[in-house]
């Protein structure tokens, strides 16, 4: 028995970490997202921007034949026309 635990500590003494031959790529760091500003949110820019898509989605809703939900959308008929049928 003492010429196991002798054996064992001399493995472990004697095995040494041997460096990586490639070295290993630095971490990463990480940009934190931070929230918009208020006064962002409602900036001329992004309310343009909203606008802008929105006439397209409706642009593209009139190509689909989908004219009763664009109806809906801009209000010209209540939403409950979306679920009865025609």
């Amino acid at each position: 028995m003492p010429n196991a635990v002798f054996v064992t500590v001399l493995a472990l003494t004697l095995s040494r970490a041997v460096p990586s031959p490639v070295p290993s790529p630095p971490p990463r760091i990480h940009a934190r997202r931070t929230l918009p500003a208020a006064s962002d949110l409602y900036s001329l820019r992004a309310r343009r921007r909203i606008a802008s898509y929105l006439r397209l989605r409706l642009l593209e809703m009139r190509k689909a034949g989908l004219d009763r939900a664009v109806e809906v959308i801009e209000r010209r008929l209540p939403a409950d026309t979306l679920l009865a049928p025609r």
